[in-house]
């Protein structure tokens, strides 16, 4: 259990820490808070555990069996007191044909009739069965449910990071949209400086109307201003934050995002599709389920009985047993027989056993249980068909997405370039006198504008790589955490 822990650990390695000062914060310590409050990723892992356990669980079912056991112990009251114990002991190897070696006995403590009787050693083992096949499906089906508990673990992170920024994300579109309201307040400023400078007075129908649309200009940032401090406070609380800043673009939201390479949503093969490789999955292990059965089943056991109390002789004589079983499964048809040979002079006559059975429903049963696979793999064929069509659009449409995130950030990166050039010539130009403040407060509102969009660019292909990830599964880095965590033990 500590290994896994430790693989855990080395997937995904965070330094968590609660923040309880504001400040203008990094992305990092932000994430880190966010994923540490996430109960999601806390109950994956214990899921993880879980199934760890159960795997392990498994193995030991599946490997051998040892038991012991007194059997029914019956004590006789009366006249004279004795006890009489039926002991017993077994050992299975379920992986070799379930091989079986038992003991048992009958014996009497205390009493006219003390000792022991019926003292049996046998040993079978399946010749034609489904075992074999049944423990090898059954360790899969354990190996792939702990599979699955870490795939979800793994994904969880990838998705709370993509729910992060998504969030962040929203924080900055309002900041944008307070950015395009503070550059139409600029905008509507210069036209009332202009009128005002032109001698219309206060009274006039001009001079108000271009009043009051600075006025509402006013009103809708503050608005802004106030939705981006509310929705800051809630998304700080979830990063673990107390934020009470009254200012979230200076006082809160990162200057930067880091930087990341696109994933290239061609570099992964076809059969890592998240969908196509749980059709695949699927379509094995019922497959694997369909050929186990087995039409005809044949078991034989051989033992020697001490004292055989069933031998037909006064003295219990010792006798060596044999035995069989078959089944004809779609038929129904079952049927045993055995023999006990004598190995003492005074009786060589051996004993022979035999059974047979039939259920007439099973013939109809398996018609229709055939019928019912035949369908569910043609059903099976179809889920994997559809899965490559699916895969096939999914590259297209990451393709396409990528495609346009790097056309946005090139046009917004030269769009923001222009406006930080213009923003520093009418800055100087407005010391000079030349031009007006609005002009330039303007120009500065429009260089912060296109900043934001190159931030939001930023993260849009964090957050596409995210869903990129997500399409695939990546079982390649628990092996190569595996392999770290080894080089650390050493």
């Amino acid at each position: 259990m500590d290994k896994l822990r430790n693989l855990i650990t080395l997937i995904f390695i965070f330094s968590f820490a609660v923040i309880s000062v504001w400040s203008q914060e990094s992305v990092s310590t932000l994430l880190e808070g966010y994923l540490k409050n996430d109960l999601s990723i806390q109950n994956l892992s214990a899921e993880v555990e879980k199934q760890s356990l159960n795997n392990e669980s498994s193995q030991i079912s599946n490997g051998f069996n040892f038991q012991l056991s007194t059997g029914t112990v019956t004590l006789y009251t009366g006249d004279s007191t004795y006890v009489k114990i039926n002991p017993a002991a077994s050992l299975n190897l379920p992986q070799y044909n379930d091989l079986t070696l038992s003991l048992s006995s009958k014996a009497t403590i205390g009493g006219d009739d003390a000792g022991v009787s019926d003292t049996s050693i046998n040993l079978s083992a399946d010749i034609i069965s489904e075992q074999a096949d049944t423990i090898k499906i059954s360790r899969l089906k354990a190996e792939r449910s702990l599979l699955e508990s870490k795939r979800a673990l793994q994904n969880r992170f990838t998705s709370a990071e993509k729910e992060f920024y998504t969030s962040l994300k929203n924080l900055y579109q309002i900041a944008a949209e307070i950015n395009t309201a503070e550059n139409e307040y600029y905008e509507d400023k210069l036209s009332f400086d202009q009128i005002k400078a032109q001698g219309y007075t206060s009274t006039s129908s001009k001079y108000r109307t271009a009043q009051l649309e600075v006025l509402s200009d006013q009103h809708t940032i503050d608005t802004k201003k106030h939705e981006l401090e509310r929705e800051t406070k809630v998304f700080a609380s979830l990063c673990g934050i107390n934020y009470q800043g009254t200012d979230a673009i200076t006082q809160f939201l990162p200057n930067s995002i880091p930087l990341v390479d696109a994933v290239d949503v061609n570099s992964f093969p076809e059969e890592t599709y998240t969908e196509l490789e749980a059709a695949l999955w699927t379509n094995k292990i019922n497959q694997l389920e369909r050929d186990a059965e087995k039409f005809f089943t044949l078991n034989a056991n051989a033992g020697y009985t001490f004292a055989n109390s069933s031998a037909g002789s006064s003295s219990k004589t010792d006798t060596v047993d044999f035995g069989t079983g078959m089944t004809f499964a779609d038929t129904g048809l079952s049927a045993s027989a055995g023999v006990s040979i004598p190995t003492t002079s005074e009786n060589h006559n051996p004993i022979f056993t035999f059974g047979i059975s039939i259920d007439p429903n099973a013939f109809r049963q398996a018609k229709i249980t055939s019928q019912i696979e035949k369908l569910e793999a043609e059903q099976e064929a179809i889920s994997i068909q559809s899965a490559r069509n699916n895969y096939q659009t999914a590259v297209t449409t990451q393709a396409a997405e990528l495609a346009d995130i790097q056309w946005n950030k090139s046009s917004n990166t030269e769009t923001y370039n222009l406006y930080k050039s213009l923003a520093a010539d009418l800055q100087t130009w407005y010391k000079r006198g030349i031009t007006t403040e609005s002009e330039w407060r303007s120009a500065e509102v429009n260089k912060e504008k296109y900043r934001i969009q190159l931030l939001l660019n930023d993260i849009d292909l964090i957050i596409y790589n995210n869903e990129t990830l997500l399409l695939f599964t990546r079982d390649q880095e628990f092996v190569s955490d595996k392999e770290g965590a080894m080089e650390n033990e050493n």
